[in-house]
């Protein structure tokens, strides 16, 4: 196997495109990776795409400590894998490992660093019920089925890509710039804002912000009525609070298509739509979805 390291504590190959950062790993054989993303920061989704010199050739990507294979749906017909950057993630210098191999079974590894950098994130305590801070005793049944349910949800792997395009919002309102919130719910600490809020009248239509299938239609105790979508590959986003479910489990949607309204259910002070992403586990900004380059 050919071997090629570049060892770096900055970002190689970096240009700007448009808002977007590039990083190229090349083979000799002029088998190229390209990485694009809003920022180098934790919280981020990446886009990897596969550019092939000539039939046959093979790519596989290596990116804090997960492998990731290239899937048809990217565009002008190009392969993709879309890797999420936790946004608990330390900022620094971590390796980018891409193994190219051809028809032949000849294989090449190049690697490169990418540095992420540091990240606010933001503070907020909440007044709320204080059965929504401590949920009583005779709730905890409920909540470990919940967990299950979720867990096995987010076990789901459909090995092919489901979106169609880039990423949309699902309303058309402005969003709150809360992903990532440090939460004091009544004083006290809960777990860290893992999406975005996005405040709208009760009864507005949340569409789907990609195609997909319906992993998960119901209420949840504290994220209310709450609509799962899976778009392939262990990439999920997550619509919750909401007054009503307009699909169900086991459903294809279309990107668009309205899946359920604006409400107040759950853990809420008022109407809104919290709106998060997971890929492969990774707690990712879903604003950094939007305009990434699929179409």
């Amino acid at each position: 196997m050919w071997k090629r390291i570049l060892t770096v504590s900055v970002l190689l190959g970096y240009c700007r495109l448009g808002a977007f950062a590039v990083l190229r790993l090349e083979s000799q054989a002029g088998a190229v990776v390209e990485i694009t993303a809003r920022s180098l920061q934790p919280g981020e989704m990446l886009l990897a795409l596969f550019l092939p010199a000539e039939e046959g050739q093979e790519a596989r990507l290596t990116f804090l400590q997960k492998s990731y294979g290239f899937h048809p749906g990217g565009p002008a017909g190009k392969r993709l894998a879309l890797v999420g950057v936790d946004f608990l993630t330390e900022p620094g210098a971590y390796q980018v490992e891409v193994v190219f191999s051809d028809k032949s079974g000849r294989k090449e590894t190049v690697q490169k660093y990418i540095r992420l950098h540091e990240r606010a994130f933001s503070r907020r305590d909440i007044k709320i019920d204080q059965r929504l801070v401590t949920a009583p005793p005779e709730i905890e049944e409920r909540l470990a089925r919940e967990r299950t349910i979720l867990a096995e949800v987010y076990r789901s792997v459909i090995s092919e890509w489901l979106g169609s395009g880039d990423f949309i919002p699902p309303l058309p309102d402005p969003p709150t710039l809360n992903f990532g919130e440090h939460r004091l719910y009544n004083g006290v600490p809960r777990s860290r804002h893992n999406g975005i809020d996005i405040s709208a009248g009760a009864g507005s239509p949340i569409r789907a912000s990609n195609s997909g299938r319906v992993a998960l239609a119901m209420d949840l105790y504290y994220s209310g009525r709450t609509v799962i979508l899976d778009h392939g590959l262990n990439i999920f986003s997550i619509y919750c609070h909401c007054s009503r479910l307009d699909v169900r489990a086991g459903q294809s949607v279309k990107r668009g298509d309205v899946i359920a309204a604006v409400g107040s259910t759950g853990r809420s002070t008022g109407p809104h739509l919290h709106w998060s992403v997971r890929a492969r586990g990774a707690r990712v900004d879903p604003l950094s979805l939007l305009r990434m380059g699929l179409e």
